[in-house]
């Protein structure tokens, strides 16, 4: 553990397995990395059938800049890049039908990417306070993420 100047500390863990501390009393920040591989929480075949599912006329993921709800939401919960241009590599990587009505492209999303919100969790929607200017844009992810959420609830069963 080393100490930083502003009060948080930094723990590193440099070998697989888990970290268990039974208490831990923080007055700053604090960032915790691991250096070996983590374990994918979902596979690719399981992100792709949940995406799938989701996508096409009269679902919510209906057109391709909403694919940014899609980025908000696997950010975060499946550990898929931050920066769009990378998510849109991964989900390109997926093994996604060929003839998905709608494709993640960065153009389309790269603007969204950096609203404000998108660096709040999706999955604790009641928490989320997007500013007044970004509450259009804010509905049309939500209503993404959610769909999404429920749909890798599925595929993981």
């Amino acid at each position: 553990m080393e100490n930083k100047e502003n009060g948080g500390f930094t723990v590193n863990v440099n070998s697989q397995g888990n970290f268990i501390a039974q208490t831990i009393n923080i007055a700053g920040d604090v960032h915790i990395s691991g250096s070996g591989a983590q374990t994918p929480i979902y596979t690719d075949e399981q992100v792709a059938r949940a995406i799938t599912a989701i996508c096409g006329e009269g679902k919510p993921l209906d057109c391709k800049r909403k694919w940014a709800g899609v980025h908000w939401y696997l950010r975060w919960a499946a550990g898929f890049p931050m920066n769009a241009h990378d998510f849109c590599e991964r989900i390109n990587a997926l093994p996604l039908p060929e003839n998905l009505p709608f494709k993640c492209e960065y153009n389309n999303i790269r603007g969204l990417s950096t609203l404000s919100f998108m660096n709040q969790d999706p999955r604790q929607m009641d928490k989320v306070k997007p500013s007044k200017a970004d509450e259009p844009l804010f509905l049309q992810c939500r209503e993404v993420a959610m769909a999404l959420e429920q749909e890798m609830k599925n595929v993981k069963h």
